[in-house]
């Protein structure tokens, strides 16, 4: 019995630990914009490294200004300053 015990409690330590969300909603995770799919699990939907070598100039995950989502946007270098500071 034991022995069961122990070897149903190995089983549950080596699973990974369960992330679930809510469908549709989003995040950013590092510079990769994921939404929740219908398994309730995060997946990505963009990468802004990618966004930035394909489009130029630097991009990054930020939230939608109007609370809708993540998503890639470029970075606004302000033009005022001496070497466009970012």
């Amino acid at each position: 019995m034991k022995l069961l015990l122990a070897m149903c409690a190995l089983a549950l330590c080596a699973c990974e630990p369960v992330d679930h969300c809510r469908v549709n909603d989003t995040r950013c995770s590092g510079q990769t914009a994921q939404v929740c799919d219908s398994d309730q699990r995060w997946v990505e939907i963009m990468n802004c490294d990618e966004v930035a070598a394909l489009s130029g100039g630097t991009w990054t995950c930020q939230a939608l200004d109007d609370g809708s989502g993540h998503t890639c946007l470029p970075v606004e270098v302000d033009a005022g300053e001496e070497g466009g500071a970012q």
